[in-house]
């Protein structure tokens, strides 16, 4: 008699636990963890001593909090959403932690490069005008991105032709690629300045020691096409290429 009532007991026990439980799903089913927005920036020594001293742990860590920065749950937070004051805070205090590293930059420039509001793409602008003149692998593609973002995003053709400015200025310009040294006469000619872009041009088919013949052949289309230059004194400038001083 005593097994049937215990067993009685813990049915019934069993039959609350369970109605508590459809309760408590129905009440919560609705309800999913916020977004608390950009978190706050530590201190340089602050990040570090998250990871017991090592920065480049502290970078790497850092950095995929960043990457994944606003999925929460189901949810994806747009770009527009985005607190860009603190991610500017956030890409240098990383930069600090590794300047050599591109997977920040990275993220700056295609996933938060991404928004459609000039004053965020500004920070990101910011940042990698920064990072593109580091002398270290091929960082002055961030300059060439900074420019790209400051032209086509931001419509900032100044800013834009002074990053590219000091792209075509960056020492060791010759191992960069012909687009990236002709940025500048890119960006003269969208601004109207067509006779600044013409001379930049010219110089450059004259002087340029290792252009790939396809790219000769671009700079007199260019030239002659977009710029009104004469057929037959571009094809001046070609012999005195191949003539030499």
């Amino acid at each position: 008699m005593t097994v049937q009532k215990n067993l009685s007991c813990i049915k019934a026990a069993l039959f609350i636990i369970l109605g508590l439980n459809v309760v408590f799903w129905s009440a919560s089913r609705d309800i999913y963890s916020g977004w608390e927005g950009v978190p706050p920036v530590p201190s340089r020594n602050g990040a570090v001593m998250m990871t017991l001293g090592d920065p480049e742990f502290s970078y790497r860590f850092l950095a995929l909090i960043l990457q994944n920065l606003g999925n929460t749950g189901r949810d994806t937070v747009p770009l527009k959403s985005y607190d860009y004051e603190k991610l500017g805070r956030w890409f240098f205090l990383l930069h600090e932690l590794d300047p050599a590293s591109d997977h920040v930059p990275m993220i700056a420039a295609y996933y938060f490069g991404g928004t459609r509001v000039p004053k965020d793409v500004a920070v990101v602008v910011d940042y990698l005008g920064v990072v593109g003149q580091i002398s270290v692998g091929e960082k002055w593609r961030w300059l060439a991105h900074a420019a790209y973002l400051a032209r086509h995003r931001m419509h900032d053709l100044s800013l834009a032709l002074k990053l590219a400015y000091k792209l075509a200025k960056m020492p060791d310009k010759d191992k960069f690629p012909q687009w990236a040294r002709q940025m500048p006469a890119f960006i003269l000619k969208e601004q109207g300045d067509n006779e600044a872009a013409r001379q930049m041009m010219e110089n450059m088919l004259v002087t340029e020691n290792t252009v790939h013949p396809e790219e000769i052949n671009f700079m007199k289309m260019y030239l002659i096409e977009q710029l009104g230059a004469d057929p037959d004194y571009v094809d001046r400038l070609v012999r005195m290429r191949k003539e030499g001083p």
